[in-house]
């Protein structure tokens, strides 16, 4: 495939015509965008779970597993509606998507506060995860993907700083709120805020460079010396149509799949059970402490990472990462000197969004940037499916034992596996 026709999605409506814009690149943003909307999605609707697992439980006498299981169906439904909402996101974009999504959670969380039966948090959790899933990883990371090619991971590792700035800012923000008002007064705080942030943000969204008759990167292809680094991710790749049948064909996608669902699987099963799991040596103030350093510390690795990811082998950086989560986790399961304990939850946060910026990153590096949602949201669905059980199995293994371990073991090896299986995640060859 020539530049030319590299070029065709960035022209303008007239064919014949490149498009010239002086203006400043609109691509950073639209990073500055989506690390609003990922702020507040990650703070209230990520991390925000593991801050309401105990005061729910303390208000309704449930059982850890019972409360841990409507968290499971919140991912579940997150991830088959990812398929759902991804290629209606290649479509026609994310900004009306994310707007309706960010109503939907804000008006379930209110809901939350005024339950009192099991069916009812069920019923919450699975309509607080349509809004979840609109406003979430897909259409943020779909955003960049589309306005970034050779700096790419450059430009994620800056947006999923979000992810982790909303769990240093917002897991203590709830906290306090919640142990002040109590669930029925913070939770439409929390609900208000969460749709406020989202839609003030989503009015900003550009879809495509085209839009705005500029070019992913800001620079035009041709600018781009064909024996610079940033020239590794291929252009003809990136532009190619994927169907969900044809990416269900490749090894590519399934080893990325099987990867990341056990790799996720034992990450958000920790981050759901990781204030009640250190509270119990640290304290409630100590473990929102470490649920600060975690989110900090994931800071510190993807902005690190960010720096010089575009020119790895995605593959080894992710085997890397996965293993460094593999040992931090045995080091919780088996050492609770404080100083291990803050120790293990920093090398946690040092891979942990590293590995969830990875995987958009070894998609669409896969699978281009025309089909990234399509192909990302079908992915969704099984890694999601398959990660929501690991705070059911947590909450499970804690009722039974009344401790942690063996669900971090277990979680741990899932974690070895990943990092081999990860290793099959080569770029599909054209048809």
């Amino acid at each position: 495939m020539s530049k030319k026709e590299f070029s065709a999605p960035v022209k303008s409506r007239d064919e014949n015509h490149i498009p010239i814009n002086d203006k400043p690149f609109y691509g950073w943003w639209i990073v500055v965008v989506s690390t609003t909307i990922l702020f507040v999605a990650s703070g209230i609707g990520f991390y925000g779970h593991g801050v309401i697992l105990d005061p729910l439980r303390t208000l309704h006498g449930w059982s850890k597993a019972t409360i841990s299981s409507a968290v499971s169906l919140y991912f579940l439904t997150s991830g088959i509606m990812g398929m759902i909402i991804g290629r209606q996101i290649d479509k026609y974009g994310p900004k009306w998507v994310m707007i309706i999504g960010s109503v939907t959670f804000g008006t379930s969380f209110v809901c939350l506060s005024l339950i009192n039966t099991v069916w009812q948090l069920y019923l919450v959790y699975f309509t607080m995860a349509l809004g979840f899933s609109c406003t979430a990883l897909v259409p943020a990371n779909t955003l960049i993907t589309n306005w970034f090619i050779r700096k790419r991971g450059f430009a994620l590792s800056l947006t999923n700083t979000g992810l982790s700035i909303g769990g240093i800012v917002l897991v203590p923000f709830a906290s306090r709120i919640i142990a002040g008002w109590g669930l029925t007064v913070a939770l439409p705080v929390l609900g208000a805020i969460y749709g406020v942030v989202i839609i003030g943000s989503a009015l900003f969204i550009k879809q495509r460079p085209s839009d705005l008759n500029q070019f992913p990167d800001g620079a035009p292809p041709e600018s781009v010396s064909e024996n610079s680094p940033a020239s590794r991710t291929d252009e003809a790749a990136q532009m190619r149509v994927w169907t969900r049948g044809q990416a269900i064909r490749t090894v590519a996608f399934w080893s990325i799949v099987v990867a990341f669902m056990l790799a996720l699987s034992g990450q958000i099963a920790f981050l759901m059970h990781q204030i009640s799991f250190l509270s119990r040596y640290l304290g409630v103030s100590g473990a929102a402490t470490a649920v600060s350093i975690t989110a900090g510390a994931s800071i510190i690795g993807r902005l690190w990472l960010g720096t010089f990811v575009d020119r790895c082998d995605k593959r080894h950086v992710i085997m890397i990462c996965l293993l460094i989560q593999c040992i931090a986790v045995i080091a919780l399961a088996y050492f609770h000197h404080v100083v291990i304990l803050y120790l293990g939850t920093f090398a946690f946060g040092l891979t942990m969004g590293n590995i969830i910026m990875m995987q958009s990153l070894i998609t669409g590096e896969c699978f281009g940037l025309v089909s990234f949602a399509t192909v990302s949201g079908l992915a969704g669905v099984f890694t999601m499916s398959g990660a929501a059980f690991g705070p059911s199995i947590a909450g499970f293994i804690f009722d039974v034992t009344q401790s942690y371990r063996m669900a971090f073991i277990i979680f741990a090896a899932m974690s070895a596996a990943a990092a081999v299986v990860i290793q099959f995640a080569k770029p599909p060859t054209a048809e």
